[in-house]
């Protein structure tokens, strides 16, 4: 079975199955999140989305399950909210150099290790980054390999060793309502060469020829 029948089957099989509320670590980190816009990667159904467009943020999010996806704008349409929605991989996911001012990922892990690098590409000066899942210790059973989409569980201080060179906000590890997770809150430092060259702000969808100067030089930038 490949991750997105896993995943269609499991949000069928399962509807709001935690609940519509928002992640409880996402709450008592909203305030220290940089406003904006955020992105929601492997959004499920969408109750975070939904809670940070309700708190003004410009919400957009991805999810490999369609099931979820389609779950997650009518929770939108419902709660009178705009969130941008789209069903992808992570594997085929085109990230926007300095795009965002805070990104969350809740209950996922990614599989391989450069998406973190495509990550921390994507987040503006001072942008956030939110993380929370499982820890090790609550995995049920040895995830195989090819199934690595079912492995949302990090091992100690594994996310800190992925994100290095962002400022640690917060971090945890420990028993949380009974069971063990992982939380971090990471932010991207001001870097003065950035600055120099006023890379703030940009986006993917960049209007002229000076705006694609700008991202090669941030290009250029993150691959010292």
């Amino acid at each position: 079975m490949d991750a997105k029948t896993y995943w269609d089957q499991h949000y069928t099989e399962k509807t709001f199955a935690a609940g519509k509320a928002p992640n409880p670590f996402l709450v008592e980190m909203l305030p220290r999140l940089e406003k904006g816009k955020v992105l929601d990667i492997a959004m499920g159904e969408g109750v975070n989305a939904v809670y940070l467009a309700q708190k003004g943020f410009q919400v957009k999010g991805f999810d490999i399950s369609k099931v979820a996806v389609e779950r997650a704008k009518t929770l939108a349409r419902d709660t009178g909210v705009a969130i941008e929605a789209q069903t992808a991989d992570l594997d085929l996911y085109l990230f926007g150099i300095m795009e965002y001012d805070s990104i969350i990922m809740t209950r996922f892990r990614p599989s391989v290790s450069r998406y973190y690098t495509n990550i921390m590409s994507a987040m503006k000066q001072g942008a956030t980054l939110l993380i929370e899942s499982l820890g090790v210790p609550e995995m049920p059973e040895a995830i195989p390999t090819s199934e690595s989409f079912r492995n949302l569980y990090y091992s100690s201080n594994e996310i800190l060793r992925e994100i290095k060179g962002l400022r640690i906000l917060f971090y945890q590890e420990g028993l949380v309502d009974g069971k063990h997770v992982v939380q971090c809150l990471a932010q991207k430092p001001h870097d003065k060469d950035a600055a120099k060259l006023k890379l703030f702000d940009m986006s993917t969808k960049g209007k002229d020829l000076e705006s694609s100067k700008h991202l090669e030089l941030a290009e250029k930038l993150f691959k010292k």
